[in-house]
């Protein structure tokens, strides 16, 4: 319990018990219009670190973020505390989460979780910050970024590692790239390092331009060729109609976000 000295009409020094106990039970009780009207009366003459966190997790309660912050950051200008940020970085986590969801301003609810986590100490969990990141990111189709943040959310280190070395060759690659769609619909499982052939399919009745994709023979699928099923970094069937040679291979690659079977065209 926090005491501060009082100086009697005697000149003797007393101790004079902090009001920050009633200030708690008002915050127990939801009653934060009132904890922060009492929170004011002390600051007046007790202008401390402790007290002006005390005020933002009070304006935090209360949804008045900006006010929040700027106590915060006031406590850390007076005490470097790692409480005091760990409280700054929940705040930005209670503000992004609102401006997500009911508000819908997406954007700026991902720089908020950005401040989150940036304002976060190194030695608390970040798993929950991640989530909320990864479902803003769902929300702005940043689907490649949303599945990191998943991954270290989940702390799956080995498949973010992968994640971003795929995303890196996508990137960076001068091979022209496919994807492969269907191969679920013919109960085939894609496998990396597979060279599979390429014939266009000039019977195909719902798309002109189809290409079919084989394995010994056998039809596994087709070279995705509709907005729905195409990424920006790899070629529909209607843009390789061109390349195309006699006997055209493809060299499974890796499945991408766990929908897109890449590929890459080979010349043999």
């Amino acid at each position: 319990m926090k005491e501060y000295l009082d100086m009697g009409k005697n000149g003797q020094t007393t101790f004079k018990v902090s009001k920050t106990p009633i200030i708690e039970n008002l915050i127990k009780q939801k009653r934060f219009d009132d904890a922060l009207t009492e929170i004011d009366l002390i600051l007046k003459s007790d202008y401390s670190d402790v007290n002006l966190n005390l005020k933002g997790i009070i304006l935090d309660k209360l949804s008045r973020f900006s006010e929040a912050i700027e106590c915060f950051s006031k406590a850390l200008n007076i005490n470097d505390a790692e409480d005091y940020h760990f409280n700054k970085a929940n705040c930005y986590y209670d503000w992004a989460k609102v401006t997500f969801f009911p508000e819908g301003d997406y954007t700026k609810a991902l720089n908020l979780i950005e401040e989150a986590l940036n304002a976060l100490p190194e030695n608390h969990d970040p798993s929950e910050f991640y989530f909320l990141k990864a479902e803003i990111l769902e929300a702005l189709n940043e689907l490649a970024e949303a599945q990191k943040a998943y991954l270290t959310a989940y702390k799956e280190f080995d498949r973010l590692k992968e994640l971003e070395e795929q995303m890196d060759y996508l990137a960076n690659t001068s091979d022209t790239l496919i994807n492969i769609v269907g191969s679920s619909f013919y109960d085939f499982t894609p496998e990396k390092g597979l060279v599979v052939d390429l014939a266009r399919d000039g019977e195909n009745e719902h798309d002109p331009d189809a290409i079919a994709v084989l394995v010994d023979g056998e039809k596994i699928g087709y070279v995705a060729n509709s907005e729905y099923t195409l990424i920006s970094e790899v070629k529909s069937a209607t843009d390789i109609q061109n390349m195309l040679q006699d006997n055209q291979k493809a060299e499974i690659l890796f499945t991408y976000l766990g929908e897109y079977v890449i590929a890459k065209l080979i010349y043999i």
